[in-house]
């Protein structure tokens, strides 16, 4: 990505490096992106200022499908079984939200679903889009407005929030019938891994510098053709 930028009012003006604050400590430093496999690191206080990974698109696309495919077994099958004598019930991720909305407390359920169901599966599409569309000049746009609706719901997927939950479940009513762990709970447990690998393995500003390359062999190709007609 170009590390320069100009003042529009001015053309004489001297390029102006961009600097960027550390998040620890607030150096400014000049804006620039770790080789490939390395981190850049805080020359004061040694904090990981960018670390590019190697094929972190790749992976990021792939953990993403996977998050996907994971979570339709999540929300179908049962997460925990309760029972007591002759009375027994299954919990699945909509069971809780459903039976918040039966009691009215549409606001409490609201924020359940859009934390445990929506931002989750919303963060794994937005992801596989963005993925996919950085390889295209043309998604460039569309590619922006989902790394913005991405860095928004990245702080609202909360599925340790409800795994912890669940383990208090486990704990809590132990004592009062028999708890059974169903397959879905393990699909859970596998999607929250996804999810956090997800979040690792994602890079941003490799994704930008991917679009700026597109720009750069598309504006190649244009001198080219403008060169082959003259």
């Amino acid at each position: 990505m170009d590390q320069t930028c100009r003042h529009t009012q001015n053309p004489d003006a001297r390029p102006v490096a961009w600097q960027r604050a550390c998040h620890q400590c607030d150096l400014l430093l000049t804006r620039a992106h770790a080789p490939v496999g390395q981190r850049l690191l805080c020359p004061r206080c040694g904090a990981s200022l960018h670390r590019n990974m190697d094929r972190s698109v790749a992976h990021t696309a792939a953990l993403s499908l996977c998050g996907l495919l994971l979570f339709i077994p999540t929300a179908s099958l049962p997460l925990l079984e309760f029972s007591l004598f002759s009375f027994g019930a299954e919990n699945t991720l909509m069971n809780g939200v459903q039976a918040l909305f039966a009691e009215g407390y549409i606001w409490l359920a609201s924020i359940v679903l859009f934390c445990s169901v929506l931002a989750p599966l919303g963060k794994f599409l937005l992801l596989g889009f963005i993925c996919w569309g950085s390889g295209w000049l043309s998604m460039a746009g569309p590619v922006a407005r989902a790394l913005r609706w991405y860095h928004h719901l990245q702080e609202w997927g909360m599925l340790d929030v409800y795994m912890l939950g669940i383990l208090v479940a486990l704990v809590k009513m132990s004592d009062l019938g028999r708890m059974s762990v169903e397959p879905g709970l393990y699909c859970f447990v596998a999607m929250m891994v996804v999810a956090s690998a997800t979040s690792v393995s994602f890079d941003a500003e490799t994704v930008w510098a991917r679009l700026a390359r597109r720009q750069a062999e598309a504006e190649a190709a244009r001198r080219r053709r403008e060169e082959d007609v003259v």
